[in-house]
């Protein structure tokens, strides 16, 4: 038995080094998934739900439809553009819409049941949402750009 004194040794460490590393992937995954829960928990308080998104959507642009009319849905759509505009978030407003028809039905069902709702209709990055409250364009935003807004 002259190799036994050797090999113990070297097996404790490799037992140990495999102990610590499943427990630190375990410590990481519940971190991360604690961070991934309270983004899901975010997302899903804006109401803004995986949609088609329209041609000619840009990532990291806020995308309204609506009118600009006096009607309330005009006034709604006004009022985000204008305070979008003062927060320094990229957008775009417009009041006709195309989607391309490689988009899956999912997400075409998705979007049919959005616009059945009240102007504007707002899109940010495959996201949409009816008529949502600037707090919650801001928060989607900033979800899915990573970007700070002041």
């Amino acid at each position: 038995m002259k190799g036994t004194p050797v090999v113990l040794p070297i097996l404790i460490v490799g037992i140990g080094l495999q102990v610590s590393l499943l427990v630190g992937a375990t410590l990481y995954n519940q971190s991360n998934s604690s961070k991934s829960s309270k983004s899901a928990k975010a997302a899903n308080e804006t109401g803004f739900v995986r949609a088609a998104m329209p041609q000619g959507a840009i990532a990291n642009e806020v995308l309204i439809v609506g009118p600009t009319c006096n009607r309330p849905e005009g006034v709604r759509t006004r009022a985000l553009v204008s305070e979008l505009a003062r927060l320094n978030i990229p957008y775009r407003q417009t009041n006709s819409l195309t989607f391309s028809s490689e988009e899956g039905l999912g997400n075409l069902w998705q979007m049919n049941q959005i616009m059945q709702k009240e102007a504007p209709f707002v899109f940010v990055n495959r996201k949409a949402k009816a008529n949502p409250a600037l707090n919650e364009v801001v928060t989607e935003y900033q979800l899915a750009t990573n970007i700070k807004v002041n």
